[in-house]
């Protein structure tokens, strides 16, 4: 015959922790397996369609935050680093990075000086005892440092205004190169322009500026190029400022690109290379400083997510950066398809580049367009302008810029 036994308090104990103990283990097999998924997610689809990872790291931000979203970022750039290096090893060591095929400028003969006068009105030249010392003629190809330059874009004043190399500094990863751009600041003048979302403004600045987000109307009969800028404001609130209008202030000791009245253009530290000014019309930065005065950031080769805006300076993806040599001349602009903050850094350093500074990231985010005349009668119409990639596996959107853009940029045109 059955005999009911009350269950002891013990047992009845045992059995809860059993019970809660099941339903951690659930909810953590839960949580590890939408991570799994996530990592995956966030490894495969930037490899299958950049602007769709972009996307996807974007909406995780505003759900989560971007600090767990950097940590699995970096997880994730890790496993296509390794992804790549089996593809390149697969391939039979195929380039995955190279310029595209546009036609480019050919090197023309470079003018010789003209003669001094002899200095009494007369056109007769000064006698051969007197040493004549030829005015120094710059070319954005032939000066140094010799890093393999070769005519790229228009020429402007019978001289190519932009030339560009191709470097392979990562012995490591075989499959990565940096791509450089030397732009001649005396034959082309540098603007940038805030995206009709990023950097975050104050309402209403679109009636300052009619034309946020792209090339202006006015600029597009004489627009040469354009290129991206740098980090979302929720990754650092870097500061900028364009056309004398505010949009985020300055934060002291960042790196910075500045734009003055007369045209020139430096980069450095704000608060000791770049203050404010009276001419001071255009900032925008982002990130601590590449290279100051000659010599590569030391803290570059230390991991540090919190200055580099989340995403660490050591992980390995596609960057993008901006340089100018010491003498003003010439601006740099650099992009790598696997690289670390450090490797970019050392790439603009031998490209000249005595300042230095990181803009944006990611494969989808990283952009350089020279723009030609459109010769399509379909779409000549609404957009009398195309834009070619520098590098062939840049996102084609050949209208970028020339339609209102949400992330800010840089944009080239003839003086």
């Amino acid at each position: 015959m059955y005999r009911y036994q009350p269950i002891s308090r013990t047992d009845k104990n045992r059995t809860q922790k059993r019970s809660r103990g099941s339903c951690l283990i659930a909810v953590f097999s839960g949580i590890l397996t939408i991570l799994v998924s996530l990592l995956l997610l966030l490894t495969v689809v930037p490899i299958v369609s950049p602007s769709a990872g972009a996307d996807m790291a974007d909406t995780l931000r505003t759900i989560v935050g971007p600090g767990p979203v950097a940590v699995l970022e970096s997880v994730s750039f890790k496993l296509q680093d390794v992804f790549n290096q089996v593809r390149y090893q697969v391939s039979g060591d195929q380039s995955q990075f190279a310029f595209s095929n546009q036609p480019q400028g050919q090197v023309g003969p470079t003018p010789d000086p003209p003669t001094p006068s002899a200095g009494n009105g007369q056109s007769t030249p000064i006698p051969p005892s007197t040493p004549v010392i030829p005015a120094k003629v710059f070319n954005v190809v032939l000066d140094g440092p010799p890093v393999g330059w070769q005519a790229y874009g228009p020429y402007v004043d019978g001289f190519p205004a932009m030339a560009h190399a191709l470097e392979m500094l990562d012995a490591q990863r075989s499959y990565t190169a940096i791509a450089l751009l030397r732009i001649d600041l005396s034959r082309l003048q540098l603007h940038m322009m805030p995206g009709n979302i990023e950097p975050a403004h104050p309402s209403g600045i679109s009636q300052a500026i009619p034309d946020l987000g792209m090339v202006p109307s006015a600029d597009q009969s004489h627009l040469v190029a354009a290129f991206n800028g740098g980090f979302k404001q929720v990754h650092g609130h870097y500061g900028m400022m364009t056309d004398g209008i505010t949009l985020l202030p300055p934060k002291t000791g960042l790196a910075t690109v500045a734009i003055y009245q007369d045209g020139q253009v430096k980069i450095g530290a704000w608060g000791t290379d770049i203050v404010q000014t009276p001419d001071l019309i255009a900032f925008r930065q982002n990130c601590p400083p590449l290279i100051e005065a000659g010599q590569v950031n030391q803290d570059l080769y230390l991991d540090n997510r919190a200055a580099w805006g989340t995403t660490g300076n050591s992980d390995i993806t596609w960057r993008t950066g901006l340089g100018t040599t010491q003498d003003g001349r010439y601006l740099i602009y650099a992009v790598g398809n696997g690289t670390s903050a450090a490797t970019l850094a050392e790439g603009l350093k031998q490209a000249g580049a005595y300042m230095a500074m990181q803009l944006d990231i990611h494969q989808f985010y990283a952009h350089f367009y020279l723009y030609r005349a459109n010769d399509d009668p379909n779409t000549s119409a609404a957009f009398p302008l195309v834009g070619d990639r520098l590098v062939a596996e840049m996102v084609d959107n050949p209208h970028l810029y020339l339609t209102p853009n949400p992330r800010d940029f840089f944009y080239l045109t003839t003086h």
